[in-house]
């Protein structure tokens, strides 16, 4: 296993439902040359967490980040449920567990290029609840 020390949180930016899935990601990230989803993890409108890229395999989510991270990725640009946040705080407190990972170690992607709005929401109200 890879040295993991931070979580890197996103969103697939499109509330199209069509888009509410890993298949429809994994497949834009195939087009663009990748070996897989870039994300570890995908969380779903109704809540449910899918598998992506194995944790064995460095992410392809965040330039400069990916060695040392877990990418989570909410389906949705501005509409999420509250579904997918309890969801997202159940998994980022196993993932705190099982890597012991501090809660000053998650982020969203903005917080790593200033260019990106995603997640979208505002995670200091996720992180509140770890």
């Amino acid at each position: 296993m890879r040295n993991i020390n931070k979580v890197i949180i996103h969103c697939s930016d499109s509330d199209n439902p069509h888009h509410d899935n890993v298949k429809t990601i994994r497949q834009w990230h195939l087009d663009r040359g990748w070996q897989d989803i870039g994300y570890h993890f995908v969380i779903t409108k109704n809540g449910r967490i899918k598998w992506g890229r194995s944790l064995e395999m460095i992410g392809a989510h965040c330039k400069g980040h990916n060695i040392d991270s877990i990418g989570i990725c909410l389906t949705g640009r501005n509409n999420f449920t509250q579904e997918q946040f309890h969801f997202l705080v159940v998994l980022l407190k196993k993932i705190m567990r099982e890597f012991k990972i501090p809660k000053e170690n998650i982020f969203g992607h903005n917080h790593f290029n200033k260019h990106k709005t995603c997640p979208n929401f505002d995670l200091s109200k996720i992180i509140e609840q770890l």
